[in-house]
């Protein structure tokens, strides 16, 4: 297995030097393998198919732009990630104060679940956050970067500098730590 991840860390190598020496189509190449994880990325933090795709676009811009600053040896997707999450933050900023209900059309929408489905709904997605928001600095980031940025182990592991067994260890926690309050408050409930 490693050597299939690293042949395609290789291939994003290749790419990104290519893409940072003017190669348009080495730069289309690249968007093309990380732009699913992006719109992800986006469309979780912004909640609007509009928006994600800006973010996606505007993320994307920024990434050509410093291409020639990035170092080739290094997984791309969480840079890219970074940017990504970043846009979303400058997308939500400039909303504030001139937002619409046209935003928040999403929260709207009854689709085929009940009123009551939806409540149950957003209610286990607002203790969800909430215990997140409890966990410890690391496992926080963890979590974020696992299950919201939608990285690898390795991935995690080369932007955070540490080991592969470490941060799965960490993952282990976090989710047990999780479980374990998100068992609390339903007993609580």
């Amino acid at each position: 297995m490693k050597t299939g991840s690293n042949r395609i860390l290789g291939w994003e190598a290749h790419l990104v030097q290519r893409a940072s020496a003017g190669d348009f189509v080495a730069f289309d190449l690249l968007c093309e393998q990380v732009r699913p994880t992006l719109y992800g990325i986006a469309y979780r933090m912004l909640r609007n198919s509009d928006d994600a795709n800006d973010a996606v676009q505007d993320t994307l811009i920024r990434a050509l732009k410093a291409l020639r600053d990035f170092d080739p040896e290094r997984p791309i997707r969480p840079w890219l990630s970074r940017i990504c999450a970043n846009c979303c933050v400058d997308i939500i900023r400039t909303r504030r104060g001139s937002e619409s209900l046209d935003v928040h059309e999403h929260a709207l929408a009854t689709d085929d679940a009940s009123l009551d489905e939806q409540t149950d709904l957003a209610f286990q997605q607002r203790a969800l956050v909430a215990a997140v928001d409890r966990l410890p600095a690391t496992y926080r980031k963890i979590i974020f970067m696992r299950h919201f940025r939608h990285m690898e182990v390795n991935e995690i592991a080369d932007e955070l500098k540490k080991p592969e067994g470490t941060v799965k260890s960490w993952l282990f926690r976090a989710r047990a730590m999780l479980r374990q309050d998100l068992d609390l408050a339903a007993v609580a409930a």
